[in-house]
């Protein structure tokens, strides 16, 4: 017994530590990056400034590109009071989740699997999941990485219920609740889950401890009313809000209106492999398969089965609708991890006891996990190292801005120069203007019209073709500060 419990703790430890790494590394000198995390950040600095928690703003008016529901941005102002309005403020929440679903997956395999070993191995499979820890989700101010966390937690929370039965009050009171979170981090994906949890009660042998129970429908009903509650009072307080939800998410089923987003069905499993999202695991996972043959437990049996109907029902569902995005496949993860977990633990454990080795079981686990998670950890790694090089030009400013900051901290008067043909390609300079103003009282402004740039103000400009322009338009402009990223001019007569 105390054997075991050492072994937990170390291996809780070790977990926690890896999963601190991949997650934290180098998090706070990666820019904020174009996009869906440029414009939540810039929400959420506003939030920090004006105080309009409900209604979202950018450059002051009310948002009519996000429409989702506040958690996560409530979240990221409250990280940026502890850590301030920086990339790592409004990163931290992401993180917390990331590395809260390591230790998630590991608790449930101790508490309701009964196998640290499972927990440990389930862990360092989650940390192998490469389309997880990366942009988007488990390293920016996106809004998935806390989503994916109480979709897992209220999942493993019906399971546990399935196989133990106790206290239905208490865990369906804790389901409503964790629903009505997962909805507003996000909204409607939230919910997801929701039918394959039903079809897994469906299959376990006393499906009446989930049906017949009247919590069920008591606590579903006010978590409903909760979340329809939500959408009314954003209704109510910007008339048009829920017509402008309904256009902007039942679009993504029909495809109108977002027709640079429609994929073909196969287009999750091809990004597993393409874009090393799961590669190689996802040509192994079929392989944990092979464990209906030796799982002798029954509780491991049932856990498994469940796994199963959740990973195929959610693919094949997210699979169905024309409008496909890469991170709606992040709620599969956490299940991938624990179908790897199950089936390599009690494999090796099977093997061992075979060899009558079965001390060795824990050794021949982590050889197994080690070997097929050997080239997703080394992908992890190369991502998570800053690489300014590595940066997409469209991102260079927020380069460029950090470089300048650090050089000349005390340089806070100018203006960034960024050409584009929407405005909101300019949300990643936005937020570091309105940061800079909040932490420094800095007057920089933002402009997209070179022709508006004028003698005696310094520019900021990482676009090739308008460093061109200003040299061309002030002959007597000079270079005060140079990188491979941008360039900040003197604009002189």
């Amino acid at each position: 017994m105390k054997n075991e419990t050492t072994f937990t703790w170390a291996a809780g430890v070790a977990l926690l530590l890896f999963a601190a790494l991949f997650f934290c590394n180098d998090l706070g000198k990666f820019p904020i990056l174009q996009w869906d995390e440029a414009r939540y950040v810039n929400n959420s600095v506003e939030i920090l400034r004006n105080g309009h928690w409900l209604d979202f703003r950018m450059d002051g008016q009310i948002d009519t590109w996000n429409f989702k529901p506040p958690l996560v941005l409530w979240l990221q102002v409250l990280s940026m009071k502890i850590w301030g309005a920086t990339e790592w403020g409004v990163r931290f929440p992401t993180v917390l989740a990331g590395i809260g679903i390591v230790m998630l997956l590991f608790g449930f395999s101790v508490k309701v699997l009964q196998s640290p070993r499972i927990g440990l191995i389930t862990g360092l499979f989650f940390l192998a999941s490469s389309g997880f820890i990366g942009p988007h989700m488990g390293r920016t101010a996106d809004l998935d990485a806390v989503q994916t966390f109480f979709t897992t937690l209220y999942s493993l929370l019906f399971i546990r219920y399935l196989l133990e039965g106790q206290h239905p009050r208490n865990t369906f009171a804790l389901l409503g609740a964790l629903l009505v979170i997962a909805f507003l981090c996000k909204g409607m994906p939230g919910l997801l889950l929701l039918p394959y949890l039903f079809i897994i009660s469906l299959l376990h042998g006393n499906y009446k401890k989930v049906l017949l129970t009247k919590y069920l429908y008591l606590f579903g009903v006010v978590a409903l009313l909760l979340c329809a509650g939500y959408y009314l009072l954003r209704d109510l307080n910007h008339p048009g809000y829920w017509e402008m939800v309904k256009k902007s998410e039942f679009n993504r089923f029909s495809g109108k209106g977002v027709e640079w987003h429609i994929q073909p069905a196969s287009f999750y499993v091809d990004n597993f492999v393409a874009s090393k999202r799961y590669f190689p695991l996802i040509y192994l996972l079929p392989l944990t398969l092979s464990a209906f043959f030796f799982l002798g437990a029954e509780r491991l049996r049932k856990v498994f089965i469940y796994l199963w109907v959740i990973v195929a029902g959610y693919l094949i569902f997210i699979s169905i609708p024309p409008v496909k995005l890469e991170w709606y496949d992040a709620p599969l993860y956490p299940f991938f991890a624990l179908l790897f977990g199950i089936a390599v633990s009690e494999g090796a454990s099977k093997l061992a006891g075979q060899f009558k080795i079965p001390a060795a079981a824990t050794s021949l686990a982590l050889v197994i996990t080690l070997a097929c998670c050997y080239l997703p950890y080394r992908h992890i790694w190369q991502k998570v190292q800053y690489a300014p090089e590595k940066m997409s030009d469209f991102e260079w400013e927020g380069v460029f801005i950090r470089q300048l900051q650090e050089a000349h901290p005390d340089w806070l008067d100018y203006v960034i120069l960024k050409q584009v043909k929407h405005p909101e390609h300019l949300d990643q300079v936005k937020f570091y203007q309105k940061t800079f103003e909040y932490r420094f009282h800095a007057p920089i402004t933002v402009e997209n019209d070179p022709q508006q740039i004028r003698p005696g103000r310094r520019v900021l400009v990482s676009q090739p073709a308008l460093s061109d322009s200003i040299r061309s338009r002030f002959p007597a402009a000079v270079v005060q500060f140079e990188t491979a990223f941008g360039k900040l001019w003197e604009i002189r007569e």
